[in-house]
């Protein structure tokens, strides 16, 4: 017996270091080289006007929780007032508000600790609206089209480890974490919705864990008849998946190093530190949309937007926009490389050739843009003269 619990406790220890990835240092995410350049390259648009904020409205998702899921909060109301701000300098603000926040949105030693409290929170999604050209094939730096991006970023109070953890890994686990509270905040849980210009929707991109899965309209997923998309948040990671009915176990790992990618891709073994998420619908949310500029330290907060923690990865977030690699952030890049199909050869093919090209973390991206463009044609015309690839 004392064997096999040892033998669980390094499972968890295992899977902890797997999932959690490397301690911070004195600065986290928001410091990595690449950032910086893009974002002055590529500076924050002000919040949504009113006809965009009126597209945004019109082709908000349906989103569906679990039982008993607090559902998404208020960032400034339920979440940031209730707790206090240590700057880089030690300056402590208890119960910062909007204004305190963006003064140190800079502040990449700023640290935000969150106290649970308050009045019941209240449902509100964040919309940001962007137009963007979605690559063309063999030219990444021509827009093939114009395309409306509609962004909607759920706050959750805490992000919990997969569902699907194994008794053998969730029990050691337990003993020196909550699983239900891995880090504080949950902010880059995120849908794009990408409209066509005629204004259909043609795709979606959901967020999951540290990488991005773009499913073609007609494809993989449908709107309803009133333009609006169903999703599924998981039990206690907060990921999002298309919705189905009735609780299912989605594939899900922390990375996409290459043994992960082929896992999830359908060409490899499982790896063995992984999980799956799991969704179990059990109503829907009705929520407000919040419309905040680019800029906003919802975004841009450089800082840790949660607890610092001991144990590695379970420090707080920045801000939402530092939600990818640096390579990954143009549009283009995320909603195409997010763009592959569990059991696809060509997708596996055009994969490992980007690969061993040494391409870098967008030339997957740039690979698939070709397939995208075509399969997307085919389905707008409803697959008549044309097949999928």
């Amino acid at each position: 017996m004392r064997c096999v619990y040892m033998i669980a406790c390094l499972a968890g220890l295992l899977l902890l270091c797997a999932w959690a990835g490397p301690a911070a240092a004195d600065g986290n995410f928001s410091q990595r080289p690449g950032f910086a350049e893009y974002f002055a390259a590529n500076p924050p648009a002000g919040a949504a006007g009113p006809a965009d904020r009126a597209l945004a409205r019109r082709h908000a998702p349906r989103f569906h929780l679990p039982a008993g899921h607090e559902g998404p909060i208020d960032f400034y109301r339920d979440y940031i007032a209730h707790g206090y701000l240590v700057t880089g300098d030690g300056v402590r603000i208890d119960g910062p508000t909007a204004g305190d926040l963006n003064r140190y949105r800079e502040d990449a030693r700023a640290e935000f600790t969150h106290v649970p409290g308050g009045a019941a929170p209240r449902p509100v999604v964040y919309a940001t609206v962007e137009r963007t050209g979605l690559w063309a094939p063999g030219e990444a730096d021509r827009p093939a089209g114009e395309f409306t991006v509609l962004t909607y970023h759920l706050v959750f109070r805490v992000s919990g480890l997969p569902a699907g953890l194994s008794p053998l890994a969730a029990v050691p686990l337990r003993l020196v974490a909550d699983l239900d509270d891995w880090h504080q905040l949950d902010h880059y849980t995120a849908a794009f919705v990408v409209l066509a210009a005629d204004g259909r929707p043609v795709a979606l991109t959901l967020q999951q864990h540290n990488y991005l899965r773009t499913y073609l309209v007609g494809e993989s997923v449908k709107p309803g008849p009133d333009g609006r998309f169903e999703v599924d948040v998981a039990i206690r990671s907060n990921e999002l998946y298309p919705h189905v009915p009735g609780r299912t176990a989605r594939r899900a790992v922390r990375f996409l190093d290459h043994d992960a990618r082929a896992f999830m891709m359908g060409f490899g073994a499982r790896p063995m530190m992984s999980a799956d998420d799991i969704t179990d619908p059990d109503r829907t949310v009705d929520y407000e949309l919040a419309f905040l500029p680019g800029s906003d330290a919802f975004y841009s907060f450089q800082g840790f937007l949660g607890e610092r923690r001991s144990l590695p990865g379970r420090d707080g977030p920045p801000g939402a926009r530092y939600n990818t690699l640096p390579e990954l952030k143009p549009l283009p890049a995320q909603i195409l490389g997010g763009y592959w199909r569990e059991g696809n050869e060509g997708d596996w093919a055009r994969y490992r050739n980007s690969r061993e090209n040494g391409a870098g973390p967008a030339g997957f991206a740039r690979a698939q843009a070709a397939v995208f463009h075509r399969n997307l044609g085919c389905l707008r015309r409803e697959r008549k003269g044309c097949a999928l690839e």
